[in-house]
């Protein structure tokens, strides 16, 4: 579970990159407030939900391999514990810690839980503040907002629909209400809000929380247009402006008068109005997605297409005939941490693939008589996989795809090489576990598929 949490949180990492990198690019500029609003808003939400989408691809590309590498990283370093709770496991007892690595990765969720919790009581202690304000202040209800005023030396600000002023400020600079009332009138709180989750889940990245202010700029913007769109007079505004620019910014999860830079926002109340054509540009967005959507996407065996493509090369000349033997079973196995590719092509060559990925990792190439001592070197070292693969009820195996020109002495000799791999590595493991549990995970199951025609078999 903790793997797949920081999965979750490295693609939707990547993903809020990209939202930023492309609000930057085409809309940050622009006067169309509302829309660079909305945009942010339905930006962050396709960022979070996109990584919870199963995305597949035939092939997996060099680009995509990081990822799926990652991926694997981190489920070895933090296994998938078994449904059964404390029950003693298969091996009898698990795998031991393997010094300051695996120290190393212990810490991380803690440091991140620990994080993510000083976030929150951050956040409360701030309402907390808020709530006291406002229970000390004096308040004023009206028709959709109450009006909270204090003597505290506090920036005006506004929570949901109240509205918190200064007793002085309220008397002297009308203006100042007009704007926090815009603030209630779009209801930027709730925006606030849902970038309060962000950045309490992403602290630790510093495109959360320059997203968080991107929108915090859009809000003053959008509440700068209001004012001014109620007939005040701009250059009365901008000098307020300047006359406050040295107030008090106590209360961050509010929605204030100055939480955005003075010189961006008389610059923007000075820019001439962006053309709404300009939002046709949201369409580049169809590509990014699918680009990114394409990144995340795991290699998938297509059984159909491969059958089709068989029967292609077949008809289109003599096929060669298949010299492994009929005595074999042909089965489709299904990829996983449990399964070991071997490719033994025309010449007798061996193409050992320890992590089960087709079509996608590239291994290394052989003669028969190293597979043994390398596969069990495979077997030792990636054991813990083996292991949590056969938590989960997967059995340990060994897929052997041949070309159809392949002899059939060199596929006994690889099958020896196998066997005699596999003993190697039950010997050296029955050091650290009883023999007989990882004779059990360990019981070899060679499957076959059937010899192909195609290149990519070396």
């Amino acid at each position: 579970m903790t793997a797949a949490v920081f999965m979750y949180l490295t693609k939707a990492g990547i993903c809020l990159c990209v939202l930023y990198g492309f609000y930057k690019w085409l809309f940050a500029g622009s006067t169309l407030f509302g829309f660079n609003r909305r945009l942010l808003l339905w930006g962050v939400a396709v960022c979070l939900c996109m990584p919870l989408v199963p995305w597949t691809v035939e092939r997996e590309s060099p680009v995509q391999r990081p990822l799926r590498v990652w991926n694997e990283k981190l489920a070895e370093a933090w296994p998938e514990s078994g449904s059964d709770g404390g029950a003693e496991t298969a091996l009898g007892r698990e795998l031991p810690a393997c010094g300051d690595e695996a120290a190393g990765w212990a810490v991380v969720p803690v440091v991140y839980c620990t994080g993510t919790v000083c976030m929150l009581i951050f956040w409360l202690l701030g309402y907390v503040r808020v709530w006291r304000l406002v229970k000390c202040g004096t308040c004023r209800r009206e028709k959709k907002w109450t009006e909270v005023w204090t003597d505290e030396p506090v920036g005006a600000f506004c929570v949901g629909r109240w509205l918190v002023m200064n007793r002085a400020d309220y008397r002297d600079f009308p203006l100042i209400r007009l704007h926090e009332l815009m603030h209630i009138r779009y209801r930027h709180t709730w925006d606030e809000c849902l970038m309060q989750g962000l950045v309490t889940l992403f602290w630790f990245h510093p495109v959360a929380w320059l997203l968080r202010k991107e929108l915090r700029e859009v809000h003053e913007y959008q509440a700068d247009e209001g004012v001014l769109g109620q007939g005040i007079d701009a250059k009365t505004y901008q000098m307020l402006l300047v006359r406050k620019a040295v107030g008090a910014k106590k209360y961050a999860m509010a929605s204030g008068f100055l939480h955005c830079s003075l010189k961006k926002r008389v610059v923007m109340m000075l820019r001439k109005r962006t053309n709404r054509w300009r939002r046709l540009a949201l369409l580049w967005a169809i590509p990014l997605a699918g680009g990114t959507a394409w990144l995340f996407a795991r290699p998938e065996m297509n059984v159909e297409w491969l059958q089709e493509k068989t029967a292609d090369v077949e008809t289109a000349g003599e096929a060669p005939t298949d010299t492994v033997g009929q005595e074999r079973r042909y089965v489709e196995v299904e990829d996983g941490p449990n399964v070991y590719d071997v490719y033994i092509n025309h010449r007798g060559k061996v193409f050992f693939d320890p992590l089960g990925n087709r079509y996608g990792r590239k291994g290394e190439i052989m003669m028969p008589e190293q597979v043994q001592e390398i596969m069990s070197a495979s077997l030792v070292k990636h054991f813990a996989r083996l292991q949590n693969a056969f938590k989960a009820g997967k059995r340990f195996t060994v897929r052997i795809t041949t070309r159809v020109e392949t002899k059939k002495e060199d596929l006994q000799a690889v099958e020896h090489s196998v066997q005699e791999a596999v003993r190697m590595a039950v010997a050296e493991l029955s050091h650290s576990y009883r023999p007989e549990d990882v004779q059990d995970l360990l019981k070899l199951n060679m499957a076959y598929n059937k010899p192909r025609t195609f290149k990519w078999i070396p």
